[in-house]
């Protein structure tokens, strides 16, 4: 999985820059992005959505407190966290994640950038079914308990 997620989180982080100094059709913001005083306004509302995402992403860190991890950690015990941001979205971190990719798509409307968010959602949606899948091994009466009452990306 790093093999795919740090050059995509690298990208991430190169691709806006590029897009805001290059002079390359396919690489730069495009003409409708830059002139139009709407989807300037789109691009502002967007980037305030997205500090918005790394706010509460830090909320649910923090909540995860000692039991965040990037992988899965097989033999350890995890504790599934199910009150807070989790009480109603198994994933939040994630799908703060995927809101953010999406405000980056907005404030950067090209082409190289929509093919990592496409990546992104996909190592998401991923990495989100591989967890659920060793917590329904681990745990499966409290995680499908917790399964059926919440969403995977979004609340039910």
């Amino acid at each position: 999985m790093g093999v795919v997620f740090v050059p995509m989180v690298a990208l991430w982080i190169i691709l806006p820059w590029v897009a805001q100094t290059s002079s390359q059709s396919l690489l730069a913001v495009p003409e409708f992005a830059r002139a139009s005083p709407a989807y300037a306004s789109c691009r502002w509302l967007a980037a305030l959505v997205a500090v918005l995402c790394l706010v509460v992403t830090s909320r649910c860190w923090a909540r995860m407190g000692k039991d965040w991890r990037m992988a899965i950690a097989v033999g350890e015990k995890t504790n599934v966290i199910t009150d807070g941001p989790f009480s109603r979205i198994r994933h939040p971190i994630y799908a703060f994640q995927i809101l953010l990719m999406i405000c980056t798509l907005i404030v950067v409307p090209t082409l190289p950038m929509l093919l990592i968010a496409l990546v992104h959602f996909t190592v998401m949606n991923v990495k989100a079914r591989s967890e659920e899948r060793y917590l329904l091994q681990t745990q499966p009466d409290d995680y499908s308990q917790y399964v059926q009452r919440t969403g995977r990306f979004f609340p039910r």
